[in-house]
């Protein structure tokens, strides 16, 4: 055999060794992955909820006296006197002074509008009318109790023919964070108690946490099964209702 025909079945010999190299070697790859990808499917996900009572130890709410005035000057007069009368008031239900922050005035120009008869056409004339006068007061107080029995009562004042408003009041927690290791122990607790069950009745058995995930804290009213993506933050209760979900991935043996 000459050097040239030997040079090339040598090159075809190697090629097909190489291929069947290559062959082989994706079969065992292709092999080596399917036990991995078997491996990592024998696991479980669970949910586990947990919730805590809480009372609010905050309340506040904003109240509203106004009182009218042709000229700037006596508006501000009889404001003076309404403000007198509603900080009075506001003693007398037990809103101390120190209960009291971010007080306010504003001066408001009203107007009043009317229809004339202008060059033989109907036109609306804008007249300014009076000025109206009105001092805010927000309370914020740890006296939650005291804000429900006499938040109403400042309406008393309308005996006096002072126009008197006020915010419904808000309700806070002063510390949420101090509850959340609380929620997510029990919430894990909770998870992992599923994920024994379950394994068990499938014939298997809890292995290691693979991953854990903590949802949003969610702050509802009772018996409330409102939630947000982004948490909710109910105000509108006294009493409120903490509950987390912890999602958490256990392997099986």
């Amino acid at each position: 055999m000459n050097r040239p025909v030997a040079a090339s079945a040598l090159i075809i010999v190697s090629v097909i060794a190489l291929a069947a190299g290559i062959v082989l070697s994706s079969f065992m790859l292709s092999r080596f992955m399917l036990k991995i990808q078997h491996a990592t499917e024998k696991s479980i996900t669970v949910k586990g909820v947990a919730e805590k009572n809480i009372t609010s130890d905050i309340a506040a709410f904003t109240c509203s006296v106004s009182v009218k005035g042709k000229t700037r000057a006596e508006g501000y007069a009889s404001l003076n006197k309404a403000k007198l009368m509603l900080n009075a008031q506001l003693n007398q239900l037990g809103f101390t002074e120190a209960m009291r922050e971010d007080e306010s005035i504003s001066c408001d120009e009203m107007v009043k509008t009317e229809k004339i008869r202008e060059n033989g056409r109907e036109v609306t004339k804008t007249y300014f009318d009076h000025f109206k006068m009105t001092y805010s007061v927000r309370i914020r107080t740890n006296d939650v109790r005291l804000v429900e029995k006499n938040h109403l009562k400042i309406y008393n004042l309308a005996a006096y023919k002072l126009e008197i408003s006020h915010t419904s009041p808000r309700y806070f927690i002063s510390n949420p964070e101090q509850y959340k290791l609380e929620l997510v122990d029990a919430a894990s607790a909770s998870a992992a108690a599923r994920a024994a069950v379950a394994a068990g009745k499938s014939g298997s058995s809890l292995g290691p946490l693979i991953e854990a995930r903590q949802g949003v804290i969610q702050i509802t009213a009772p018996a409330s099964n409102e939630t947000s993506d982004y948490g909710i933050y109910d105000t509108g209760s006294v009493q409120k209702v903490m509950r987390l979900v912890m999602t958490m991935k256990f392997s099986l043996k």
